[in-house]
């Protein structure tokens, strides 16, 4: 096995100096996107977990009646301007680790246990280098090396959604169905596209386009349900609008092997040309699956191609040579050199989508989900700590997957998504009484599979269904406690309202999907990379 040196990241700022492009040549650093694997914790003793909606309160079909207002942005001294996460800089409009700006390479952490520790038993086998790159022997170890955690399978389907209608955003970590994002300005409302609805349907029909070889669908009118991963791109506003600097567009970058499954991207259009609008929209989409900039002006990646021409350009179809700005060594060296032959220099946009997603075509096979644990009809005290498992399954990634807590009287307690594959949820405070627990998978043809269970907290149950105890000012801050807990970096909870017609119905507690912030932590893991998955007919 090759030596790999990993580097942990500290540096703060941006780019501002051109510093050496091999700083940290030769060295690898985990994806700082790939899911944490930590289950959440669900404290019930405050009474039912409250959601936090997502929607803008805008309709698709009422863009028009936006057309050509000024910006609606809140006075500087009114924003929260982080800046970039620590460790990260700006390059052109991807905000990538300084170290890989300098040289490092980018290796996705497959198997939960190499983070913290065996908290899922659920990695699955499916292609490695050898099957998904032209130039296998020349691959990196750590590369398409076949192991995967349920949900993040090759080969996988794929949704993106276009969001034109704005809402407030919150910087930090990278969620797309809790409106978070690494490039967010907490405290302000991204504005509404201002094109209007025809122009806002041909732009999402040229990016359909772009990606009409792969099984990756486009989706405007309607939000996907939370528990379905999908990438968000912000259509409109300015770069002032987020954190980062002068650009068409901005996109988290470094996702070599797209192990973000929903990550928050932006594109600063407005009154441009349809085809500009949608060239700038897949390129900023490219990026968040792993792609960076090559030389050209013929292909949605190329860096610098002429934002006034009409061409409705789409993803290349050769190697090209990666564009390297001043100050920048390669970017995703490891998977370029499975896809080309070169020293990772160069890169083929669509040999790389390809090898993470299938082809398009109907998907027949609806995902399944089982509870494992506990079993159907199992009792708990109240002090009880409560541990659901889940196993979900489909025959192609990309699918995801929530549970549902209900009362006797049908009441919904709480709906949380698996956002970190943890496939497990931890419980606490449920109040005597009888509660169904139903878990929901969900793939990219909006197909649906679910399976519930009854479980019982012994004791007497009052009219209102809370704890009996009388200590109810340490209920209220335990359950104060434990929300902050699952909205914030556990990636707890957010669903859709346990809605199975595969419609969002966009609420949802605050929950994040790791890094760039949240992932800092985990740059100096040192854990060489397997991968399994499965085959699939």
């Amino acid at each position: 096995m090759r030596e790999l040196r990993w580097v942990a990241v500290s540096v703060v700022g941006c780019l501002s100096a051109a510093p050496l492009a091999d700083a940290h040549a030769g060295e690898v650093v985990p994806n700082p996107y790939a899911p944490t694997g930590v289950a959440p914790l669900i404290d019930f003793s405050n009474g039912p977990i409250p959601s936090r909606s997502v929607d803008s309160g805008v309709r698709f079909e009422d863009l028009d009646a936006y057309m050509n207002l000024p910006e609606t942005t809140l006075p500087e001294d009114q924003v929260l301007r982080p800046g970039l996460p620590e460790g990260w800089v700006q390059v052109g409009d991807m905000v990538i680790p300084r170290a890989v700006a300098e040289g490092a390479d980018v290796r996705t952490p497959r198997s939960l246990d190499q983070l913290h520790g065996p908290a899922s038993a659920g990695k699955v086998m499916g292609p490695s280098a050898a099957d998904l790159c032209a130039f296998p022997e020349a691959t990196p170890d750590g590369i398409y090396s076949g192991e995967f955690n349920r949900g993040s399978e090759y080969p996988r389907r794929g949704t993106i959604y276009m969001n034109y209608t704005g809402g407030k955003l919150i910087n930090g970590g990278e969620n797309s169905a809790e409106n978070m994002s690494s490039l967010a300005l907490t405290g302000s409302t991204y504005p509404v596209y201002g094109g209007g609805e025809a122009k806002a349907v041909a732009v999402a029909q040229a990016v359909q386009t772009d990606f009409a070889e792969l099984a990756v669908r486009v989706v405007y009118l309607k939000r996907p349900p939370k528990r379905l991963p999908y990438v968000m791109i912000m259509m409109g506003g300015s770069y002032k609008d987020t954190t980062s600097g002068p650009a068409g567009g901005v996109a988290p970058g470094a996702d070599c092997e797209d192990s973000g499954l929903r990550n928050v991207c932006y594109a600063f259009v407005k009154g441009s040309a349809a085809t500009d609008q949608s060239n700038v929209a897949s390129q900023e989409i490219g990026h968040t699956m792993g792609l960076g900039h090559t030389y050209g002006k013929d292909r949605v990646m190329a860096y610098g191609y002429d934002t006034n021409s009409n061409i409705d350009m789409g993803f290349g179809d050769v190697c090209s040579p990666v564009y390297i700005s001043m100050g920048q060594a390669g970017y995703c060296a490891g998977v370029n050199k499975c896809h080309c032959a070169s020293d990772g220099t160069q890169q083929h946009d669509l040999r790389t989508l390809k090898a993470i997603y299938a082809p398009p075509g109907p998907d027949m096979v609806p995902p399944t989900i089982s509870i494992t644990s506990p079993a159907d009809g199992a009792s708990f005290l109240p002090s009880d700590l409560i541990t659901v498992e889940v196993d979900p399954s489909d025959d192609y990634g990309g699918y995801g997957w929530d549970i549902t807590v209900t009362d006797s009287n049908d009441t919904v307690l709480a709906e949380i998504v698996d956002y970190q594959i943890a496939q497990q949820f931890n419980f606490k405070g449920l109040a005597p009484g009888v509660y169904t627990i139903t878990a929901r998978v969900q793939d990219h043809s909006d197909q649906i599979g679910e399976h519930a269970i009854k479980i019982t907290i012994e004791g007497e149950e009052n009219e209102t269904g809370a704890p009996t105890t009388s200590d109810s000012e340490a209920g209220s801050e335990a359950g104060s406690e434990a929300g902050s807990e699952a909205g914030s970096d556990s990636g707890s909870s957010g669903s859709d309202s346990a809605d199975t017609s595969g419609e969002a119905t966009d609420d949802g507690c605050s929950c994040r999907q790791g890094p760039p912030d949240a992932a800092l932590a985990l740059w100096a893991v040192p854990a060489l990379l397997g991968l399994r998955r499965r085959k699939h007919p």
